[in-house]
């Protein structure tokens, strides 16, 4: 039997979340945060495609020969596993500027909202590309 190994990352978003693997239409099974499962398939064409929720990755077309081992790495999308930090580094100067040290800096609430807007682009139209799956 042919195997398709999916490695999935260890990341700040989605960390709690299983993400389910889908092999031609059906779902196959699911992967939690950083680790790799195996799915065996018969050998040929298949589509496979990772989905979390509504939202998923781009839809991958493997050929795979009798006894072959495909692996491929799964991730979030580019740039999600640094906006959380950000985000909780910029409410903790925000506060500490603001609350201890007096500072009225009103122009600083604008950056957290420019980089939500970021994530908020691949839960709405990008939700197709919210999950990175790449053959290695």
């Amino acid at each position: 039997m042919t195997k398709i190994r999916i490695e999935r990352n260890s990341e700040w978003n989605n960390k709690a979340r299983e993400i389910g693997i889908y092999i031609d239409g059906e779902k196959a099974g699911t992967i939690d945060d950083g680790k790799t499962q195996e799915f065996e398939v018969e050998s040929g064409k298949h589509e496979i495609y990772a989905k979390i929720d509504w939202c998923r990755s781009q839809k991958i077309e493997l050929n795979t020969a009798e006894n072959d081992l495909a692996t491929l790495k799964l991730t979030g999308f580019k740039y999600g596993t640094w906006l959380l930090p950000l985000m909780l580094g910029f409410s903790v100067m925000y506060y500490l500027l603001t609350y201890v040290f007096d500072i009225k800096l009103i122009h600083i609430v604008w950056i957290p909202v420019i980089v939500l807007l970021y994530p908020t682009y691949f839960i709405t139209f990008g939700k197709n590309r919210y999950l990175i799956l790449t053959q290695k």
